[in-house]
């Protein structure tokens, strides 16, 4: 296992963003966006959107842990493919 806090971006797709706009379901973008600015993390709405129609590549760890924290739902609900692999060499002392 990874920990989250070594992983600071994950890909993202099409199917994530699907995942996210069902999960958020009839709660507004910009009650997401206002949610999380109270936690002190900033993301637009118009952010979410591209998250939600896959025109995002990324999403930072930080940003969509939020997202989810929001929606009251695991990370893993949202990105049901996630997995992380670290190089050997990441860990290997020089």
């Amino acid at each position: 296992m990874v920990p989250m806090e070594w992983v600071v971006m994950l890909a993202w797709n099409s199917e994530c963003g699907e995942n996210l706009k069902i999960l958020r379901g009839k709660k507004s973008r910009r009650e997401i966006a206002d949610a999380l600015l109270k936690v002190g993390v900033e993301c637009s709405q118009e952010y979410i959107r591209k998250l939600e129609n896959g025109e995002a590549a990324s999403v930072s760890t930080k940003i969509i842990a939020a997202i989810a924290k929001t929606l009251d739902v695991e990370l893993i609900e949202i990105m049901s493919d996630l997995r992380v692999e670290v190089s050997k060499t990441l860990c290997t002392p020089s």
